[in-house]
C-alpha cells in the first residue's frame, strides 16, 4: 500500500500543481472563462478564479499531509463536476490547464471521476500505511521510483485526456 499511496500523492499533486500554475501564468484568461460560466457576478470572477488557483496549489502542497490533501482534492473535484454539469450547454472553453482545449463536457467529467477515484484510493491507503512511504520499512528505492513514475505518467495522461477525447 505504501507504493499505491505514493503514486496517488504524486498523481494528484502533479495534476493540481500543473492546473494551478497554468492558471496563475495567465490569470486574465482563466478569470474570463470563470466569468463566461455566469456562476458568479462578473465583478467577482477574478477573485473566484484566484481562489480556485490557490485552492489547487494548496492541494499540491498538502500532498505532504495526504489526508488533508486528498480531502481538499475530492471537495474541489466534486465542485468542478457540479460546475461542468451546470454549464454543459454553455460551450465555455475549458481553461483547466491554461490554454483552451475545447468546451467543458463529458470528457472533463470522466477525468474528474478518475481523479476522484485516485483521491479515494489515496485516502484509503493513508489509513493502511503506518508511515510515509519514504521511511516505510518495506519500501525500496526501486519500488518508490516506479510508484513515483506511475504517478507522473498517470498525471500526464489525465491532463491531456479531455483534449484528446472527442466524445464519451
Amino acid at each position: 500500500m505504501a507504493y499505491a499511496l505514493l503514486s496517488c500523492q504524486v498523481l494528484i499533486g502533479a495534476v493540481f500543481a500543473v492546473a494551478a500554475l497554468t492558471k496563475l501564468r495567465d490569470p486574465a484568461a482563466f478569470a474570463a472563462s470563470v466569468a463566461a460560466l455566469r456562476l458568479v457576478p462578473r465583478g467577482v470572477a477574478s477573485l473566484a478564479a484566484g481562489a480556485v488557483a490557490v485552492a489547487e496549489a494548496s492541494v499540491a502542497a498538502l500532498m505532504f499531509l495526504p489526508r488533508a490533501g486528498f480531502a481538499l482534492a475530492a471537495a474541489l473535484l466534486l465542485g468542478f463536476c457540479a460546475v461542468i454539469v451546470k454549464s454543459r450547454r454553455s460551450r465555455v472553453e475549458c481553461r483547466c490547464f491554461g490554454a483552451a482545449s475545447g468546451p467543458l463536457g463529458p470528457a472533463h467529467l470522466v477525468r474528474n471521476g478518475l481523479l476522484l477515484a485516485v483521491a479515494a484510493l489515496g485516502w484509503a491507503a493513508v489509513s493502511a500505511v503506518p508511515a510515509v512511504p519514504a521511511v516505510h520499512p518495506d519500501a525500496t528505492a526501486g519500488g518508490l521510483a516506479v510508484a513515483a513514475f506511475a504517478g507522473v505518467a498517470g498525471a500526464a495522461l489525465l491532463i491531456v485526456l479531455p483534449g484528446n477525447v472527442r466524445s464519451v
